[in-house]
Formats: C-alpha cells, structure tokens, sequence
C-alpha cells in the first residue's frame, strides 16, 4: 500500500483481507479469552469497571478491562456528553487545541487512575507483547489508558509495542482523538447486531443520555474489525465508520443484549479459510467503490444504496501496516 502513488486507485480496498488476516490470528482469541475469563470471576465489588493483568506467555502481557452492564444498560443523563479533562491535554496539537472525551468513560477511568498510574509504571518496562483489551465501557476504559500508556513508553523497541483491542465499545471523543498520531495501535471489533458502539450517538431511538449539542463530536478513531455472521472487514475511514455506527443504530432491534463475540469470531475464523473473493460485476463504474460495496453488503449485510449514500473516495486502510505485522508476530 506505501509503494502505490496517491492518486492511484485500488482495485480493491483491503477491507476483508484484513479483516480475515485478524479473526484467524491468534491475537484476538487471546484478548477476548482474558476478557471472559475476568468476566467468568468478576466480583460483586462497588466498581463498576474491573481489571486484571494476565501473562499467558513470557513473551507477552494482557491487560483486560470489564465493565458493570448496569454501565450501558441504565446509563445516567449526560453520561454521552463530551467533556474535557486535563488527563489528556497530551493530546492537544497546534490545530486541535482541546481534546474531549466521553462522561462515563472518563468517570469509570479516573475511579481507577490511581491503580492504574502504578501499572503504567510498571508496563513501561516490560520487553515482549503488550495487549491492552475490554469488553463494553471496559473496551473504553482500556482506550483511555492505553493512549496514556502510549505517551510515556519507548515506541522505539519493536517488541515493546502495544495494542488495544476492544469489543463492543462505544465511542469515547471527538476530533482530538481521531488526529492522534495513535491510530494505529487501536483494534475495534463490532458486531452488526450490537447497539454499544453508537450508544452515545444522537438518534432518535438513543436513550435520554445526553444532549444532542453534546455529542455531534463524537468521531471514531483506530481500525474497526465489523463483524456479521456472513463475514467481517476492516475500515479506519473514521466518516465511514460513523455512518456505519449510525446504520447499525437505526437497523438492530431495539433494546441492548449481550452480544456472543466468541461464538460470532469462532464462526468467522472457520469461514474465512474457505471463503472466496466476491467478483465485481458490471454494475460498479468504480473498481474501488466495487471493493468496499461488495464487502459491506456480502460480509456485513448492509444495503448498496445506504453505503451509496457515504462512501468515502479514499482509501479506507490507513492504518492497517502495524495489525498485520502483530498478527503475524503474535507469540500466543
């Protein structure tokens, strides 16, 4: 993808590609099985968020981050607002000069800052694989302290690298987030039966969580890993994404539910073995367009007209280079 010129337009995007590269890994049934496994022994302890740091190999450390599912189930009023918060002014630049982030989020991170400071401490030291996870608002809670971790550690050891995969989560701030120089370390998987991921969004099936003026920021950052039970695919186009969350929205069923992201990744990873690539057929002007309709509608089972209507003209794979390399260097 470096070596091809900018005004070059793919054939293809690499949406499934990557997406198939991910679920048949072994990185992403290590986060998801600490995940469960911290969930299987949560407490009933006054903390609605809970972590634990696991070490399944010498070679590698997970971080996992459970929430309360009372967090996204009965989410207090102004619980979706974007507010700032002095913990990451680090990631203010010259021309976003404040950075906003999720309400509740920042409230379940800052009940454990103390805790986690003397981890962060303790994460920066350590040589081999780093992988930060959560589950839900847990998913938040490890974004937030993995963008702290990322500004303290030495990025200058290859194997000392961290990534952050979360499942489920909603989205936690707006512009400042998404033109971090991080983007790449941040692995979102989303399945298309979920409501958790555009909980804060403003629609008008979202509950009474915040004000809309409040959360027309919101912007996703990092890749997203969209999953059905036809398939998955890769995008970190963040428009796309957003409109992708909205879709999801408006189409699932109302109500939140757990989500089995074990039983849907398991079916994926079986699938993706076989599975052929679609072919592009005449009705496509755009080869690239084609990539990403085609994908969309035969991996997530979106309409070709909604996808129409929000397709970017760019790339949707920026940020993709540095989840092959883990995949593929995954010591699990």
């Amino acid at each position: 993808m470096g070596g091809r010129r900018m005004n070059q337009v793919p054939l293809f995007s690499s949406a499934r590609k990557l997406g198939n590269l991910i679920v048949t890994s072994n990185l992403i049934d290590s986060a998801l099985t600490k995940i469960l496994e911290l969930q299987r022994d949560q407490t009933a302890l006054p903390s609605p968020v809970q972590y634990r740091v696991f070490y399944p190999s010498p070679k590698c450390t997970i971080v996992a981050f459970v929430s309360s599912p009372d967090c996204t189930q009965n989410p207090l009023p102004g619980q979706g607002d974007l507010v700032p918060s002095p913990l990451f002014d680090f990631l203010c630049t010259e021309e976003y000069k404040s950075v906003s982030i999720n309400r509740a989020a920042l409230t379940l991170f800052t009940s454990l800052h103390d805790h986690l400071s003397g981890l962060k401490t303790q994460l920066t030291v350590i040589e081999g694989r780093l992988i930060i996870t959560g589950y839900s608002m847990g998913g938040s809670v490890a974004s937030l302290f993995t963008l702290c971790l990322l500004e303290v550690i030495n990025l200058s050891k290859p194997k000392c690298r961290p990534i952050c995969i979360t499942f489920g989560s909603p989205l936690i701030g707006d512009f400042g987030l998404q033109h971090s120089n991080w983007n790449s370390f941040f692995l979102h998987v989303v399945s298309n039966q979920d409501l958790v991921p555009g909980l804060f969004l403003p629609s008008d099936r979202s509950p009474p969580t915040s004000s809309h003026s409040q959360t027309t920021g919101y912007k996703p950052f990092g890749t997203y890993l969209l999953c059905s039970e036809l398939g998955c695919a890769c995008f970190d186009n963040s428009d796309l994404i957003l409109e992708l969350l909205k879709v999801i929205s408006s189409e699932v069923a109302r109500g939140l539910r757990d989500v089995d992201y074990r039983k849907i990744l398991r079916n994926l990873k079986e699938r993706a073995i076989c599975k052929g690539l679609p072919q592009v057929g005449e009705r496509f002007a755009n080869p690239f367009a084609a990539g990403i309709i085609m994908e969309l509608e035969t991996n997530i089972g979106f309409n070709e007209t909604k996808v129409n209507s929000f397709l970017p003209s760019n790339d949707v794979m920026e940020h993709g280079l540095h989840l092959i390399k883990y995949c593929n260097n995954c010591p699990i």
